[in-house]
């Protein structure tokens, strides 16, 4: 899943959220890790947290460029990710995708990026930030696949 869309600071999720249930933290954790990250425009430079670092085996590493990041995804997915950063650099953007990080053990970890671009400026900077979200499990092989 590869999808960027013009931002669209219309919907209010304050107001839908009233109806939902505080999260129960405990049970996330037990099936994923959330880890909030950020990229300067001006720079290129990401700013990750020690999860995202570590699963996209970046230890210690702290100016993280865009090829830096993806390179550890799925092959077939890198390009599409790649792609949508750049749009998403161009013009005030919400977005997502998903994909796997194939580990040196040849296992996959499937992990979802939420993100937003804004802050655009006449001298070429602008921000994008988002949320990482890793699923708590590796995909040793693949057991099946459901199409839709």
């Amino acid at each position: 899943m590869f999808k960027i869309t013009k931002s669209n600071n219309t919907f209010d999720f304050a107001a839908q959220s009233q109806n939902f249930a505080a999260p129960d933290y405990d049970l996330i954790s037990r099936f994923c890790r959330f880890e909030r990250w950020t990229a300067d425009l001006s720079t290129g430079v990401f700013r990750l947290g020690p999860t995202a670092q570590q699963h996209h085996e970046l230890n210690g590493n702290s100016n993280i460029g865009l090829l830096n990041l993806v390179q550890c995804y799925d092959p077939e997915h890198r390009q599409h990710v790649l792609e949508l950063f750049e749009k998403a650099a161009m013009v005030s953007s919400s977005f997502c995708f998903s994909t796997t990080i194939v580990m040196d053990d040849k296992s996959h970890v499937p992990v979802m990026c939420i993100g937003e671009s804004s802050d655009f400026s006449d001298m070429g900077g602008g921000t994008i930030e988002g949320v990482f979200v890793f699923a708590s499990f590796k995909v040793e092989q693949t057991i099946g696949v459901f199409n839709q």
